[in-house]
């Protein structure tokens, strides 16, 4: 897991592999990967071919993947109002949840990338006794009634009593997985900080992903006074470009 702060608007993501020429503003990294495939795949009088093994190891590097899906909950219209606000409440608010995996998906996936926008209460009067406001994630199989993942926890309107109704619904989904410490608010901070918590193939969630799994982010406060607000958020994920595999496949046949 890495941790990273970043000026950037999880609304506004750019594509590094992408020409700054207006002629190529459907450039993808997708097209780029297709690109390096069929330069590498092709013997030259200075060079052989690659071999198919050596390139998919090229292809699998952290720059050639691509997005395979995002969900982000927007900021509040009204000026510095949190979408969620969580108080001294341990077990948490799902605050965003992505659609269901599918079986490609889950085979293409190498990394989860959460971007939040949050900050605590803004006060304390422990100063020495840490931080008591974070951000967890899990994985659970809810019912796929919403692909996109916009449900019933990103339309969350600050009702506790329609919240629980809403998790003792689902409750054996939501707790039969474990759940991981992924950021902590700034001890009282009065300003909200962006955070960018990046989950590669080397971390436990993304190991235990499977098909019809979703991945949920939590938000959690606890003890009286403490607060966690959530200004916005998002969830993006990442994989191995699988189709140009499927291409090389069908190139070789």
């Amino acid at each position: 897991m890495s941790r990273k702060s970043s000026p950037v608007s999880p609304t506004h993501q750019t594509d590094p592999t992408r020409p700054s020429t207006s002629a190529a503003e459907s450039w993808t990294i997708h097209d780029s990967n297709l690109a390096l495939l069929q330069c590498l795949s092709t013997a030259t009088p200075a060079r052989p071919a690659l071999p198919a093994e050596l390139i998919l190891q090229i292809l699998n590097h952290p720059t050639r993947w691509v997005r395979l899906y995002s969900i982000s909950h927007p900021p509040s219209v009204e000026p510095n109002r949190p979408i969620v606000l969580v108080r001294n409440r341990p077990t948490g608010i799902p605050v965003l949840y992505t659609r269901p995996f599918s079986e490609p998906e889950v085979r293409q996936l190498r990394k989860v990338v959460f971007t939040f926008s949050s900050r605590d209460q803004g006060w304390s009067s422990n100063p020495d006794g840490g931080s008591w406001s974070w951000f967890e994630a899990s994985l659970a199989q809810l019912p796929s009634t919403d692909e996109d993942g916009q449900g019933d926890a990103v339309e969350w309107t600050g009702s506790y009593e329609w919240l629980e109704k809403w998790m003792e619904r689902h409750e054996k989904r939501l707790t039969n997985q474990p759940r991981y410490k992924i950021q902590t608010n700034r001890h009282a901070s009065t300003e909200s900080e962006e955070s960018t918590i990046e989950l590669t193939d080397e971390h436990e969630l993304v190991q235990r992903v499977k098909e019809g799994d979703r991945v949920v982010l939590w938000a959690c406060a606890c003890f009286p006074g403490w607060e966690n607000r959530v200004y916005e958020a998002k969830i993006t994920v990442l994989g191995m470009d699988d189709d140009l595999t499927r291409e090389r496949e069908k190139d070789t046949q």
